[in-house]
């Protein structure tokens, strides 16, 4: 046989493998990326709704409820420090370090009144409106904030709870001082 008919064959052969090859290669680490980034997602997400399920036990173990569970929290804790970047794993554990806060503060009569759930409420909202924020940048590259989250309504001048006088009585008047 002739080598001007067999090597374009052979070297045919050899570009079809190392396309496929390397298509795989690529297919590999795109798959592990989009992986990875589910994981991170999810992560964030368990974060988000753990912070808010024991930000509302610690408000109920203030008023002289059960103390919070906290293993779920700790579970979230667990996912984020092993798929996260550790900024976003600081901004976790700042929701964490609030948290232990407010338990002392709670377990040593310092956050008795509703004053003192406000302040606590507070912080302990600034420090998942942060995670939230450097979330939004690590997940979708998103360099805007937000300023509150969408659970929390924005304060009010007033809330007039007292049936409007041409009513009759008939039910709450609503929210004043809104434009």
């Amino acid at each position: 046989m002739q080598l001007s008919v067999i090597l374009p064959a052979v070297v045919g052969m050899l570009a079809s493998l190392a396309g496929v090859t390397l298509g795989g290669v690529l297919t590999r680490r795109a798959q592990a990326q989009q992986w990875s980034r589910d994981r991170l997602t999810h992560a964030c997400l368990l974060i988000m709704n753990e912070s808010s399920r024991i930000q509302i036990a610690l408000h109920r173990y203030q008023r002289g409820k059960d103390r919070p569970d906290w293993v779920s929290w700790n579970e979230a804790l667990a996912t984020i420090v092993l798929t996260a970047p550790s900024g976003l794993v600081q901004a976790a554990l700042a929701i964490d370090e609030t948290f232990w806060r407010t338990t002392d503060e709670i377990e040593a009569g310092q956050a008795s009144s509703g004053q003192d759930w406000e302040r606590i409420r507070a912080s302990i909202e600034a420090a998942r409106l942060a995670f939230a924020n450097r979330a939004r940048r690590e997940l979708a590259g998103r360099s805007d904030v937000v300023t509150r989250l969408a659970a929390r309504p924005r304060p009010l001048a007033r809330r007039d709870l007292a049936a409007p006088p041409d009513s009759g009585g008939a039910g709450p008047v609503g929210l004043s001082g809104e434009g």
